[in-house]
């Protein structure tokens, strides 16, 4: 009843989903770097200047260089979440049949930049295979205002759920690191000495090494549990949406608000912290089937309805 499970797999539809996934990873691959910049350097530079291999001014000097290079990479990680938030944008009005917004998005002249990123990602997916079926086939037996919710609701209800499991396992890594770092702190420390020397040794060695991945994934934490939350509510509104629907809700209204509630989808796209491939990849199978029992049972739901 409408045209979602072919459009879909229109190469023009295909070859915007490669160029939006190799946007994202090349974002998440400068968001690595902050990581081990963040991480990784204040440990090594705690340590040289613990043992006395450096002076401490060239501390300093490291942690102003790394700051500069975080401003850097924010700029350019932002211009590419930015576009593969575009790029999403024109496949989902494309294949959910929704209107352009140019004066939020902008125009929708973007065939360099598709070409050329998903060019890149043919490397990893040469046939595009593990983008094909983004929406569930099962949503053509709808009429388009009907099957369009459902494609939205499953949206929000994945991405949520992929990033409440990353906060929690955000929050457990910075557990296990803590752990090891304090249990290594123990072992190598002669704790006969004055207490004022154990304790600088202990903010010199953990907690000035340690602050920056504290800081880094709380912000983490906090930035995925907003999104989560902001998507749990728009994923009930399509809920809401939905049931007036079924209750015979005019099309052109629910139409409507289906555009509205695609330009929240595209906010969050756009302004969104990212999660690495290979925790969406771990997760993937899993929220998969979960989406598609979800979409069938939906499915069913309104194919009873519309026969009455």
């Amino acid at each position: 009843m409408n045209k979602i499970p072919e459009t879909q797999l229109e190469p023009i539809q295909l070859k915007r989903l490669a160029a939006q996934r190799q946007l994202y990873s090349d974002a998440k691959f400068i968001q690595a770097a902050q990581i081990k910049l963040s991480v990784l350097v204040p440990l090594i530079l705690t340590v040289l200047v613990a043992c006395r291999l450096i002076p401490s001014v060239w501390s300093a000097i490291c942690g102003i260089i790394v700051a500069c290079l975080f401003l850097v990479f924010d700029s350019r990680q932002k211009s590419l979440k930015a576009k593969a938030a575009k790029i999403q944008e024109l496949f989902d009005c494309a294949v959910l049949e929704l209107d352009w917004r140019e004066l939020m998005v902008g125009s929708q002249s973007e065939n360099e930049i598709v070409e050329t990123y998903a060019s890149k990602h043919k490397g990893e997916d040469p046939d595009y295979l593990k983008l094909r079926n983004w929406y569930s086939k099962n949503v053509g037996k709808l009429p388009l205002h009907l099957g369009r919710l459902v494609c939205q609701r499953s949206n929000c209800w994945w991405d949520s759920q992929l990033r409440r499991r990353y906060a929690k396992w955000v929050i457990g890594t910075l557990a296990a690191l803590l752990i090891v770092v304090v249990t290594c702190f123990g072992l190598t420390t002669d704790f006969t000495l004055e207490k004022r020397i154990l304790l600088e040794k202990f903010v010199l060695l953990v907690v000035n090494p340690l602050t920056p991945a504290f800081i880094l994934a709380i912000r983490q934490r906090t930035e995925n549990i907003g999104s989560a939350v902001r998507l749990d509510k728009l994923k009930e509104h399509t809920e809401d949406v939905w049931n007036k629907a079924l209750a015979g809700a005019n099309s052109e209204e629910v139409t409507r608000t289906s555009r509205e509630l695609q330009d929240e989808i595209y906010h969050h796209r756009r302004t969104n912290s990212l999660i690495f491939d290979w925790f969406y990849n771990l997760l993937k199978k899993e929220d998969e089937e979960q989406v598609n029992k979800t979409t069938d049972e939906l499915v069913n739901e309104a194919l009873k309805v519309l026969k009455k």
